[in-house]
């Protein structure tokens, strides 16, 4: 397993590319276990003229600006020490996208990962929470002391492999479900819910964009919330997520049957969820995603024109 960490810089100018400075890695045999291997090198910048606020502070920031090696010679010094590693992680799950798009840039061919890991969002499932903390902050947290400079990728990178001898089996097993799921892990307990009836709407896309079908209410409060997303496997059930800014996420499921004049009317539920209900909804999730589409709101011109008739002088 191979950690990575970037320093980068985005510049001024109109190149949309976040520059990699330093390339740092650690090799381990599993998270957690002992560092069996490290990497840097430091990459003379040379596509932007200028270095934005966070790039000026780094502070092995002139090791870059005076290193030997451009991008396609340092990531093939990369890619050689990875070898046939190929199980990549990083904290944030942003290093190996910049990675790509560096790669993009220079036309060089970029590493494939057979699995890539987010430990930051692995780390804030460890600990219960959705919200993503600064590696700093996960490393105070589990009282490693502050030995190295942060904002080194090499330092970085073994920060990050300390801090994931925190994260377990568990962690990893919430991780590799869709963020749908992973949301509706910690629903409240709420009493049953009536159904909503919707419709009759005109197509079935009409009736899934419908607001009567996209607009289910926290069962705790009562807001109203929008549904953006409709997940099926089946043909007349739909199932989607949505959250309450007060009382976190609850599913909700809409069945949609055709009327006999060729209409389509639907109950919208928002049911207890249960490990049933999550299979189901995972297997909707990895079947078919349906964007939904709100309708435009029509102007109202007869207003304006009354508006403009009365006012004095017209």
């Amino acid at each position: 397993m191979i950690i990575l960490d970037l320093e980068w810089n985005r510049g001024y100018d109109k190149t949309p590319l976040e520059e990699i400075l330093q390339i740092g890695a650690v090799r381990l045999d599993r998270l957690g276990g002992m560092i069996q291997d490290t990497f840097s090198v430091f990459v003379h910048p040379c596509v932007h003229k200028k270095l934005n606020r966070t790039a000026k502070l780094l502070p092995e920031l002139d090791s870059a600006l005076h290193s030997p090696y451009d991008f396609p010679t340092a990531l093939r010094a990369f890619t050689d020490w990875c070898d046939e590693d190929t199980v990549f992680a990083d904290w944030g799950g942003d290093d190996f996208e910049v990675l790509r798009q560096n790669c993009d840039f220079w036309k060089v061919p970029a590493p494939t990962p057979s699995q890539l890991i987010d430990l930051q969002m692995a780390f804030s499932l460890r600990l219960g929470t959705s919200q993503g903390l600064a590696l700093y902050r996960a490393a105070e947290y589990c009282g490693i002391p502050d030995s190295f400079t942060f904002h080194n990728a090499l330092n970085d990178a073994v920060y990050t492999a300390i801090v994931s001898a925190w994260i377990d089996s568990e962690a990893m097993m919430l991780l590799a479900l869709p963020k749908e799921i992973r949301r509706l892990q910690n629903t409240p307990a709420f009493p049953p819910q009536p159904d909503l009836q919707a419709g009759p709407y005109g197509s079935l896309q009409a009736a899934l964009n419908g607001r009567g079908c996209r607009r289910p209410h926290c069962p705790l409060c009562g807001e109203a919330v929008w549904v953006r997303r409709w997940y099926s496997e089946q043909p007349d059930t739909y199932l989607s997520d949505f959250r309450c800014k007060a009382h976190g996420s609850f599913l909700c499921r809409l069945s949609l049957s055709p009327t006999e004049s060729g209409q389509w009317q639907g109950r919208l539920a928002v049911p207890e969820v249960t490990p049933a209900l999550l299979r189901e909804f995972d297997s909707a999730i990895r079947a078919k995603s349906i964007p939904c589409k709100a309708s435009k709101p029509r102007k109202d011109f007869r207003r304006r024109y009354t508006r403009r008739k009365t006012t004095p002088g017209a």
